[in-house]
């Protein structure tokens, strides 16, 4: 219905409470739980239980800028593939936000992050500075990644795959993982959905599943304090 104010993602600053209000005070940083709560304004009269309160004394303004990003990148590691120590972990997208933040991570908790980016002129810059943020390998995201990291001699395959792009980036991220590991999905940058040979169900036992850090907040409401303090 119109009229009709856009916008999901924000970062508030509450400048007045209404009466039973608990959990909020003025001047406390809040993101929104609900999308399409139009964000785009520069004021908003929000309910309490629509939107989660940030920890302003440990998150500095321009992290907070970031929550989303990290927070995705965060629960992506910490949900899916059981990861230890050394283990592998395959990342289209790398050059972006939330591959960033994955990349950095992976070098926080050991693991092997691998990083998959598109072909460009400079790719050797975009190399070297993938792997100043702690990416084990960088590889360019065309033909297979499966077939170039046994080139590299990557001695086990990844155990968890995150995907932004879809389509056939989404197909040779699959292909590259152990048998029986996941492939999570939190973008659609390619705007195309993924098509996978039988093969990768029937012989490698792939399983693929869908991530967004919004529905995952409005099932895990008393989590995320602690989600945002980490």
């Amino acid at each position: 219905p119109l009229p009709h104010i856009a916008g999901s993602d924000a970062i508030a600053t509450v400048v007045k409470v209404g009466a039973g209000v608990k959990s909020l005070n003025e001047g406390d940083w809040v993101i929104p739980y609900k999308p399409n709560m139009g964000t785009w304004r520069s004021l908003a009269v929000w309910k309490e239980k629509d939107v989660v309160k940030l920890p302003t004394d440990i998150v500095p303004m321009e992290y907070a800028a970031m929550m989303r990003e990290m927070c995705v990148a965060y629960r992506l590691l910490e949900d899916f593939g059981n990861l230890k120590p050394g283990d592998a972990v395959v990342i289209n997208a790398a050059t972006s936000v939330v591959g960033q933040c994955v990349i950095q991570l992976c070098a926080m908790l050991k693991l092997r992050a691998i990083a998959v980016a598109r072909a460009r002129k400079d790719f050797d810059k975009t190399e070297a500075w993938l792997k100043s943020l702690g990416a084990s390998e960088v590889i360019v995201d065309e033909g297979s990644i499966a077939r170039e990291l046994e080139k590299r001699s990557l001695f086990a395959k990844p155990r968890l795959a995150l995907d932004a792009v879809g389509g056939a980036s989404a197909v040779r991220l699959a292909e590259s993982l152990q048998p029986g590991c996941p492939l999570i999905t939190y973008g659609d940058l390619g705007a195309r959905a993924a098509t996978f040979p039988m093969s990768f169900w029937t012989s490698n036992a792939l399983i693929v599943r869908g991530f967004s850090l919004r529905q995952w907040m409005q099932d895990n409401k008393k989590k995320v304090p602690k989600m945002m303090e980490t």
